[in-house]
C-alpha cells in the first residue's frame, strides 16, 4: 500500500495512518517496544575538569553496553563551563573524554584524556537522572583493564557524518524514511542515517544544511539541491528517524555540526529545514549558541518551509487516541514542553531568519499545517522576513517561485558576508 505525496510528510492524518500501517502488515509489537524504549529514555549529566598543559577542544563521549561490547552513541565538544549532558536509553553507559589537541575529532594515545570510573558502568532506569562526579583530565588516559571490551564499535550514523553520498543513494527511500518514524532503530540499524556531503568539502564554498521532516528524507529537497549555486555552496543533508524525541535530533545535529566545524573550520554556514524538521532547526539553533555564543558568528542564515511552529493538533489527537504514541507526537503536541521551552527563547538578532509559510485554495493552511501554526506571532516578530506562497505542503519546495526566491535569499546573504 503506498502513501500518498500529501501524506508522507503529514500528521494531519496521524490515525488513518496507523490503520494503513496495520494493514500493510506492520509489526505492532515492534513499533511498540522501540516507541517504549525511547519514550522511558532517561539521562546522563557532569562536568570535566582540567589540569593538563595540552591545548584544545574537549571532547565528550558516550557508549551504550550492547552485549558486553561499548557502542559509541554520543560525541559532543563541551562547552566553556566543562558541562555535559546525554539523553539515553535504559540501560549500561560508560562516559569518556580527551583533549582533541589536532581537532580532528578522533582520539590518538599522545592526547590527554580520562574516563569516569575505572572505567565504571553507569545504570540507567526509565526516565532515570544521573549526575556523576566531575571527570578530571590531567595526562594520558589509563589504560583500560583487561576485562573490559575494547571501546571500539561505533553505530553508522556517527561514521557517516560527512560521508559524500548521491541523492540516489539507496538508503535514501520513501520505506526507510517511514521506516524511520514508525521503528526508528530498525532505521539506525538499515537506513543508518548521517550528516552526508552531496560533494567533497571544499573551502570557500559556504555549506548549506538541509532539515527534513517526519517522513521525510534528503530527496525532499531533490529540487532545491539541483537548482542550488554549486560555485558558491556546498549542500549537506541531515537524515534521522522522524520517530525520536527532538531533543534527540537536535542533539546529535549539534554535535555533528560541531565535529564538521573542528574538522573544517568553516566561517560560515546556513540552514533550511522543512516541516517539522523547522522545530529540530530551531531547538539546533538555541543549543549550538547556548553552547558557544561564538558560533553566532558562523550560522548566518536560517529558513524553515512549512514548519508546524505552533505544534500540532493532529499530534495532540494521536497522543490522545492512538494505542501506540511515537515519541515525537508528543513534541509536536501544541503546549508540549519541548515547544514551551522551545518558544520562552528569543530568536538572536545576530542570524538572519527567513520564514516561508504557504497556504491552499481549499485550506486554512497548506493541507497537513495549519496556517497559525506556521506563523506564531512570536516568530512573526522574529523573522527577517516573511513570505507566503499558494502551494500545498511538499508541493512549496518545488514551487518555481519559491526556487527563485530561494536562491536569490543565499546569493545577497553570500554578498552582505
Amino acid at each position: 500500500m503506498k502513501l500518498s505525496n500529501g501524506f508522507k510528510t503529514s500528521m494531519a492524518l496521524t490515525l488513518g495512518c496507523f490503520v494503513l500501517f496495520i494493514v500493510s502488515g506492520c509489526s505492532l509489537n515492534k513499533i511498540h517496544s522501540q516507541t517504549q524504549i525511547v519514550e522511558n529514555s532517561g539521562f546522563i549529566k557532569g562536568a570535566i575538569t582540567l589540569s593538563s598543559s595540552q591545548k584544545g577542544s574537549v571532547v565528550v563521549l558516550h557508549f551504550h553496553d550492547e552485549q558486553g561490547i561499548p557502542v559509541l552513541k554520543h560525541q559532543i565538544v563541551i562547552s566553556k563551563n566543562g558541562t555535559f549532558g546525554f539523553s539515553v536509553l535504559p540501560g549500561k553507559h560508560y562516559i569518556a573524554a580527551f583533549i582533541d589537541v589536532n581537532n580532528d575529532g578522533q582520539y590518538q594515545t599522545e592526547e590527554h584524556g580520562n574516563y569516569y570510573g575505572r572505567p565504571s558502568i553507569i545504570d540507567v532506569a526509565s526516565k532515570q537522572t544521573v549526575t556523576l562526579e566531575p571527570i578530571t583530565i590531567s595526562g594520558p588516559a589509563p589504560e583500560i583493564p583487561a576485562e573490559i571490551k575494547p571501546i571500539s564499535k561505533i553505530t553508522a550514523i556517527w561514521t557517516n557524518i560527512g560521508e559524500v553520498v548521491k541523492l540516489d543513494d539507496p538508503r535514501f527511500t520513501q520505506e526507510n524514511y517511514e521506516m524511520g518514524l514508525w521503528k526508528p532503530f530498525d532505521f539506525l540499524d538499515r537506513a543508518e542515517g548521517g550528516v552526508f556531503f552531496l560533494e567533497e568539502y571544499q573551502t570557500g564554498k559556504v555549506p548549506v544544511l538541509f532539515v527534513h521532516g517526519v517522513m521525510g528524507g534528503p530527496t525532499n529537497f531533490k529540487k532545491m539541491i539541483s537548482d542550488i549555486d554549486k560555485r558558491s555552496f556546498q549542500p549537506w543533508v541531515v537524515y534521522y528517524p522522524s520517530g525520536l524525541r527532538l531533543d534527540m535530533i537536535s542533539d546529535y545535529v549539534v554535535e555533528a555540526v560541531s565535529r564538521l566545524q573542528n574538522k573544517y573550520d568553516f566561517p560560515e554556514f546556513y540552514v533550511i529545514a522543512h516541516s517539522m524538521g523547522g522545530l529540530v532547526a530551531r531547538s539546533f539553533v538555541k543549543k549550538y549558541v547556548h553552547h558557544a555564543p561564538g558560533n553566532l558568528k558562523r550560522l548566518k542564515l536560517v529558513m524553515t518551509v512549512n514548519s508546524p511552529m505552533g505544534g500540532m493538533p493532529s499530534a495532540a489527537t494521536g497522543v490522545k487516541y492512538s494505542p501506540i504514541v511515537i515519541p515525537s507526537w508528543r513534541d509536536v503536541e501544541p503546549g508540549s514542553e519541548f515547544l514551551n521551552d522551545l518558544h520562552k527563547w528569543n530568536w538572536p538578532l545576530e542570524i538572519p531568519y527567513h520564514l516561508v509559510v504557504s497556504y491552499t485554495t481549499k485550506d486554512s493552511g497548506d493541507g497537513v499545517v495549519p496556517l497559525q501554526s506556521q506563523v506564531p506571532l512570536k516568530l512573526q516578530a522574529e523573522s527577517t522576513r516573511l513570505y507566503i506562497f499558494n502551494n500545498h505542503h511538499a508541493g512549496t519546495l518545488e514551487d518555481n517561485d519559491f526556487l527563485t526566491l530561494f536562491n536569490k535569499i543565499l546569493a545577497d546573504n553570500l554578498k552582505n558576508l
